[in-house]
């Protein structure tokens, strides 16, 4: 069955951004959604995911709305004054929209999005989801101490596709985000959500409507690597030999 997903998953890791150094820092769980510094995909501006991106910095938003204000002027001189008052309208516009559009400020309009049932489904269910990722993972990689956070962070804003940035993040100085190659990226996403909505089913959107609901945007899930058990351990050595020679578990 060929995937649908309309949500935008981007899995941050110092490959997958333009500027590794922006991922420096802070301790897990870390924001990286409402970090100083931005963080873009190291790919071509015309990726969806870039775009999605831009939409959560506020500056580049009112840079967009806006930029047609100073061109008018440039093309039409004599209408500079007129032309200059129109910017203030546009942001009491844009104030209006960041706050009663994008987002949903209202409590009891939250608590309507989710029964207190599903809330806790919902939870329970990324958090088993997130240690199995979590356990594969650290296995895979033959770790023997030490804690990996799998931090999930969501857009607030309610009326566009959904954004998801995931992190692997550890207290490693100088690596606090985890560096993950492509197929261990795709364990993750695979891993956590499902392409498609039904009972007992976690999507990307799904969360989003219980990020909302709490008005929690970041869920993290810790894991140390001296709980994971023997089977677990058997299991990520079977598939690294499954996998070939070329493919053996690197110890973290």
């Amino acid at each position: 069955m060929q995937r649908r997903r309309r949500a935008v998953i981007f899995v941050v890791t110092p490959d997958t951004v333009s500027n590794p150094r922006a991922l420096l820092g802070g301790s897990p769980p870390r924001k990286i959604l409402t970090g100083l510094r931005s963080v873009f995909p190291a790919r071509l501006m015309l990726d969806r995911i870039w775009w999605r991106l831009a939409l959560e910095y506020p500056l580049l938003r009112y840079s967009f709305a806006l930029s047609p204000f100073p061109a008018a002027i440039l093309i039409w001189p004599d209408l500079a004054l007129p032309i200059s008052g129109a910017p203030l309208l546009m942001f009491l516009f844009i104030n209006f929209i960041e706050g009663n559009v994008l987002s949903i400020s209202d409590p009891d309009r939250r608590r309507r999005l989710l029964p207190e049932d599903e809330v806790a489904r919902r939870r329970d269910l990324l958090e088993s989801r997130a240690r199995a990722v979590l356990t594969r993972l650290a296995a895979g990689r033959d770790m023997a101490d030490g804690e990996i956070t799998l931090v999930v962070e969501q857009s607030p804003m309610a009326p566009v596709p959904p954004l998801t940035v995931i992190s692997v993040q550890t207290e490693v100085e100088g690596a606090p985000v985890v560096a993950l190659d492509a197929q261990e990226r795709a364990m993750v996403t695979e891993g956590l959500f499902d392409d498609f909505h039904g009972a007992g089913k976690l999507t990307e959107r799904c969360l989003h409507r219980l990020s909302l609901r709490e008005n929690r945007f970041l869920h993290a899930v810790t894991l140390d690597a001296r709980t994971i058990s023997a089977h677990a351990r058997m299991a990520a050595l079977a598939r690294a030999r499954a996998a070939g020679p070329d493919a053996q578990p690197a110890r973290a």
